[in-house]
């Protein structure tokens, strides 16, 4: 009531923009070895849930022919909006992560023009004149769409690199022509917006002459707002009874689309691949359906009522598989993960920026005790000596846009920037955030903080991660500890004695690092974090030579410090 006859063509814009967000994350060195698949999944598998999807429509659900037909196309489609969170939560190994992203937004555009097309076909009849429609409007589509979201994508690169656009209005500018040409794309032909616009996002983001991380962090912000307001807008349309009335069949359906069409689909589209059957497994775990199915639906059953007056019955019929696969896949993709053993369950690991000696033996003692660690530097030696010293590293430099494409991140939750240059320290952390959240990363204090003033060249403290240890915890103070033939201990910590003794024990010559439980969980020691349990917990602490004398002379005495013994040292002491 509202919106009126705005609110299909805001509904359809908006999807637009959430799709040239998405095409913004595709890049193509992501994919590797998985393009093929890709390409399957999003042909093959699409047909097989079309054909699938309409059979199952007809017999399950009672459709008519026709509306069955375009039913199984609109459930072609993905939910990139549901799928990129998951994948970003299960953070499963190899290729499947990028599989699934490139698949959630690839088959949209897709999707959609295969509804519209089925949906003109049925409009049509049959015979030669409804297949000229579809031929007509495919090629359309591909050259129309296609085109318009090249050069919308090559004038925004152009603006940008050229100083064109002011720095301030770059995302607003890059958001109105997204619209200008989702809106010229459609005007020519239906729905040709939505490739034209995934088209223009892919093209920034694999473009190599212009920054586009700020459009894409501002895309993101707006497509959880529209997603919002989408979800609510379109349901509020449905009467509760509704969807309750077609509960039972719309189960029976969800099942049919888990249990059969996916797996199958999968397994068409993977056949000569060289994924592992693990991977194949988790690929068939993950398909929900989102924002553009339930955007796609309501527009195509208001077109066919005046001639299919069962067409009202596929918008809630819609609305109930995006619950159910929403719910099914969402509770499931974890679990799934973990059973084929692409994700571990606690990401305790830590990844380490910098590969200075104290850094190395803080990662191997880590990794001593169960926990993955890793160095990333661009000095050689110390990558180098990482490895010789057992803790996996990666050579380079964290902040090229490669570099969490390139690492293997499995097993690791959080981030340490601890290298020199507070600089580095902060880009890192903000780069790493968004894979980690701010709660993740951490980082040694800004010398600005340390000196309790701000310089002239200090970076902003609101862009970087959380202060490592505390403000006088800095790389000076860690080096020149190490200098003195430092290493780093284990120390337990009980009822009797806490970290609170051992601090008072050793003074400014210990420096406490971390605490672990028994259980296996790791707490990085930060201003403000909740205080370690107190009993059978262990301390990881950074100490000067002279405290391994003294550690080991506590052990002895009170029973309640390990003792340190040659192999269970790292250091240089």
């Amino acid at each position: 009531r509202l919106l009126g006859d705005l609110l299909n063509p805001l509904v359809a814009l908006s999807v637009g923009l959430i799709l040239y967000e998405g095409g913004l994350t595709l890049r193509f060195r992501e994919l590797r070895r998985g393009a093929k698949v890709v390409r399957n999944l999003v042909s093959i598998g699409a047909v097989v849930t079309w054909v699938l999807g309409s059979l199952g429509a007809y017999f399950i659900l009672g459709l008519g022919a026709e509306l069955a037909l375009v039913f199984g196309a609109i459930l072609t489609v993905s939910g990139p909006t549901v799928v990129i969170p998951l994948v970003r939560h299960v953070r499963p190994k190899g290729e499947v992560g990028s599989i699934l992203r490139w698949e959630g937004i690839v088959i949209d555009p897709i999707g959609a023009l295969l509804a519209i097309l089925c949906f003109e076909a049925v409009r049509a009849g049959q015979g030669q004149s409804a297949l000229y429609d579809v031929l007509a409007g495919l090629l359309n589509t591909i050259v129309i769409g296609g085109g318009l979201g090249w050069l919308a994508g090559w004038l925004v690169a152009y603006g940008i690199r050229n100083y064109l656009i002011p720095d301030s209005l770059h995302n607003q500018v890059s958001m109105a022509i997204a619209a200008l040409v989702f809106t010229l794309s459609d005007l020519v032909q239906k729905e040709s917006g939505l490739l034209a616009t995934t088209v223009m996002g892919m093209y920034l983001a694999n473009q190599r002459t212009a920054n586009v991380e700020h459009i894409l962090e501002f895309k993101e912000n707006l497509t959880v707002l529209l997603i919002s307001i989408l979800f609510v807008v379109l349901a509020a349309r449905l009467e509760p009874g509704a969807v309750a009335d077609i509960a039972l069949p719309a189960a029976g359906f969800v099942l049919l689309l888990v249990l059969v069409v996916r797996p199958l689909g999968v397994a068409l589209s993977t056949i000569g691949s060289r994924l592992h059957w693990r991977e194949r497994a988790f690929l068939a775990c993950v398909c929900p359906r989102g924002i553009v199915a339930a955007a796609i639906a309501p527009v195509l059953a208001n077109d066919l009522l005046p001639t299919y007056p069962d067409a009202g019955v596929m918008v809630p019929l819609m609305f109930a598989v995006i619950i159910g696969t929403v719910i099914v896949y969402g509770l499931a993709a974890a679990p799934a993960a973990r059973l084929l053993g692409l994700a571990d369950a606690n990401a305790q690991g830590v990844l380490f920026v910098g590969g200075q000696p104290w850094v190395r033996a803080v990662a191997a003692t880590l990794k001593e005790r169960g926990i993955q660690a890793m160095v990333v530097d661009n000095n050689y030696h110390n990558t180098a000596a990482a490895w010789m010293e057992g803790v996996p590293a990666y050579h380079g430099s964290v902040l090229t846009d490669s570099a969490i494409d390139d690492l293997e991140l499995t097993g690791i939750g959080r981030l340490i920037a601890a290298t020199p240059n507070d600089q580095v320290n902060t880009l890192a952390c903000r780069r790493f955030a968004r894979l980690y959240g701010r709660v993740g990363v951490y980082q040694l204090p800004p010398r600005s903080i340390a000196k309790g003033h701000r310089d002239a060249g200090s970076p902003s403290e609101e862009l970087g991660g959380r202060v490592l240890g505390g403000p006088e915890l800095t790389y000076a103070r860690l080096a020149a500890l190490w200098g003195k033939g430092g290493g780093v201990v284990s120390v337990a910590l009980s009822s009797a004695y806490t970290i609170e003794a051992f601090l008072a024990d050793h003074g400014d010559d210990a420096i406490p690092l971390f605490v672990l439980t028994e259980s296996g969980k790791l707490t990085v020691l930060a201003p403000g974090q909740a205080p370690p349990p107190p009993a059978r917990t262990t301390l990881i602490c950074l100490v000067a030579r002279a405290e391994f004398v003294r550690a080991a002379e506590d052990a002895r005495r009170m029973l309640q410090v390990e003792e340190v013994l040659p192999e269970t040292v790292n250091g240089n002491g």
